[in-house]
């Protein structure tokens, strides 16, 4: 989930003009702002150019890599 600032701000100050928030916790995750890993190597291969390689690797082979 990316927030761009001027969204946070936003929430902000919605959340303080707003009695239900008060003493409560405010999560903001605005619906637009929610990218995948695939979406986003998407953008940054147009960005850059060229075609990354992708490899895919099984929950074993991530987990004992992190050992």
């Amino acid at each position: 989930v990316f927030v761009a600032e001027d969204d946070v701000g936003t929430y902000t100050i919605k959340a303080v003009d707003d009695p239900q928030t008060l003493n409560k916790t405010l999560y903001l995750r605005p619906p637009q702002n929610i990218m995948s890993q695939i979406e986003l190597v998407k953008i940054w291969e147009n960005l850059i150019g060229k075609r990354l390689e992708k490899i895919s690797i099984s929950e074993e082979e991530y987990l004992a890599s992190k050992k």
